[in-house]
């Protein structure tokens, strides 16, 4: 007798074989862990464990972003993006948005919305980034626009559709950008904060 009710059996996770802590700097740990899949599959993986981070999509009135370009050495670039940053132990990530927009761009947000949470890496990375819409934009104050003492960041302003057209190759900059053409509605939604 089939006793089949449509659903699929519970998947077991991956057994944790042993775990070891490479590296550890502020900003993030280097892991190896040896896990062992439920089909007996071994994987032998290093990956960063990483307290996540926020990225602000600040819209202008005109509809344009606010955005900054730096230098990612990784890539060896200068690279346009929407601001972003990691959240500090224990912060709130919308905390730690409203802190990296003024921190980045010396302005302030009466409006804000969270977009999408998205996972950047995740065959290297446990990093979840936060993606926040800000609007009502206004200039912080003087103390504002205090990056950190290893950044050089220079402000520019652009349309969504002008970063999707290739004016970026930042990942968290164009799923910004998508993300405010695809639903534009999600960017008249009620705020998370004022």
């Amino acid at each position: 007798m089939n006793h089949d009710t449509g659903t699929a059996p519970p998947q077991l996770g991956p057994e944790l074989v042993s775990s070891e802590l490479l590296h550890r700097n502020a900003r993030f740990d280097l892991r190896r862990d040896v896990v062992r899949l439920p089909s007996g599959l071994t994987q032998d993986l290093v990956w960063v464990d990483h307290p996540g981070a926020v990225g602000i999509a600040a819209v202008e009135e005109d509809g344009r972003l606010v955005l900054v370009r730096q230098y990612r050495h990784a890539v060896q670039q200068q690279l346009l993006e929407i601001p972003a940053g990691r959240l500090e132990p224990g912060e709130d990530r919308l905390q730690a948005a409203i802190r990296e927009l003024e921190e980045e761009t010396g302005l302030r947000a009466a409006e804000w919305c969270l977009l999408q949470d998205i996972l950047p890496a995740p065959g290297f990375a446990s990093e979840r980034l936060s993606i926040y819409l800000a609007r009502g934009l206004s200039p912080a104050g003087p103390q504002a626009a205090t990056c950190d003492a290893d950044e050089e960041l220079s402000l520019e302003r652009h349309a969504p559709g002008d970063l999707l057209a290739g004016l970026t190759t930042d990942a968290k900059t164009l799923i910004a950008a998508g993300l405010l053409l695809r639903a534009p509605s999600r960017a008249a939604e009620a705020p998370l904060a004022d």
